[in-house]
């Protein structure tokens, strides 16, 4: 169902999402009219969508002289950078929808939202690109029968190819993704992840790059340090080159916080210890021997039969 505007319905998607997915009741066989609904509201001017925003990074690249000479006015630039802005956010509704709710994934599948996040992963939008590969991610570690279709989808090379983005949150992603095919092993012919040698090259070039950051880019880039080696442990059983050069775990990261040394303690004791520990033990006469055998009654006698 689209909007008057011509964009995807999501608030009413959401509103009946939630409404499904409250976890008050079991979940229902969707009917013929709820997968027309569905289809509508996922489907609706997502093609469009994506070659509109391929447009507006377009005439962002343009030079001023050259928009101004075509009567493109700032207030027009403005306009479309509103409008930029509000298809990135659409990608946020779709995470309000998917998340921890099975029937927000059902209308994801339904549709074709793996084909809409191919669209977004293939943008020049970096923020973009960030969002969908989160979202993809989670989608991949909850959905393990999915990664059979992101994989057809080519989903895995256009993540391979973000692994090398010049934006380090596209890249932690990416590398993120690539890590939770990497860890499917339900087919029996190894991981989900095609073009092996191609990913060797990849996670080499990081590599690379990661051994000559200084330690300032080193401590900003821990998550990655450490997705580039667990992808490569876990594609070909053995540990990457930045263990060996001690650039996985860096000194003091992952080294236990322990409390400082009690210099003082022993001086100065909390006052129900210092009175305990100077506490007479108690006599061992026939009153207390008698307390230990019969325990007092608190709430009184019950009621005489």
């Amino acid at each position: 169902m689209a909007k008057d505007g011509g964009g995807p319905d999501w608030n009413g998607l959401l509103k009946w999402s939630l409404a499904h997915g409250d976890g008050t009741a079991k979940p229902r066989a969707l009917s013929e009219e709820d997968k027309k609904w569905f289809m509508e509201a996922m489907q609706a001017n997502t093609m469009d969508v994506v070659k509109r925003m391929k447009e507006i990074t377009q005439v962002m690249k343009t030079p001023d002289d050259v928009l101004q000479s075509q009567g493109v006015t700032p207030e027009n630039i403005e306009d479309m950078l509103d409008e930029l802005q509000e298809h990135v956010e659409s990608i946020d509704m779709a995470n309000a929808l998917i998340r921890h709710n099975q029937p927000g994934v059902a209308a994801f599948r339904l549709g074709n939202g793996y084909a809409a996040l191919r669209d977004a992963l293939g943008s020049d939008d970096a923020r973009l690109q960030r969002k969908a590969l989160h979202l993809l991610q989670y989608l991949l570690h909850d959905n393990k029968a999915d990664r059979s279709v992101a994989t057809e989808l080519g989903l895995p090379k256009l993540m391979m190819h973000l692994a090398s983005s010049d934006d380090s949150g596209v890249r932690e992603a990416a590398l993120g993704g690539l890590l939770e095919l990497a860890r499917d092993n339900t087919s029996g012919a190894g991981n989900a992840l095609p073009d092996q040698d191609k990913l060797k090259d990849v996670l080499k070039s990081r590599i690379e790059g990661i051994s000559t950051m200084d330690a300032d880019d080193l401590s900003a880039h821990r998550e990655e340090r450490q997705l580039v080696d667990s992808l490569w442990k876990e594609c070909y059983n053995e540990p990457s080159s930045l263990r060996d050069k001690g650039l996985v775990v860096l000194p003091g990261e992952d080294a236990p916080q322990r409390p400082p040394p009690d210099v003082v303690g022993s001086m100065f004791e909390p006052p129900l210890r210092a009175w305990a520990a100077s506490r007479p033990p108690p006599k061992e006469d026939s009153e207390s021997e008698s307390a230990k055998k019969d325990p007092p009654l608190l709430l009184g006698p019950g009621p005489s039969s």
